[in-house]
């Protein structure tokens, strides 16, 4: 098994773990949904150290990114009052 099969094997069973769908576990990775694909699929990533090291923090949890999300601020009307 090949750096790309070895790290698409681990790149699944980390989304299975936590529950992300793809386009969730590519948003926790700050990386584009097709990229994830193609590391999904064995065609390899530049930085596979660098991927590695993320899927195992703790803070890409489904649980953290609740918590570290910004909050959000009451939007403001054309007339500059808040909502």
């Amino acid at each position: 098994m090949n750096e790309s099969e070895a790290l698409a094997r681990d790149v699944k069973a980390w989304r299975a773990k936590e529950g992300f769908t793809a386009e969730g576990a590519a948003k926790a990775l700050g990386i584009p949904k097709r990229t994830y694909e193609g590391i999904e699929q064995g065609r390899g990533f530049p930085y596979p150290i660098l991927l590695r090291v993320a899927l195992k923090s703790e803070n890409l949890s489904p649980q953290a990114k609740i918590e570290v999300s910004p909050r959000v601020t009451p939007r403001q009307q054309k007339t500059g009052r808040r909502v």
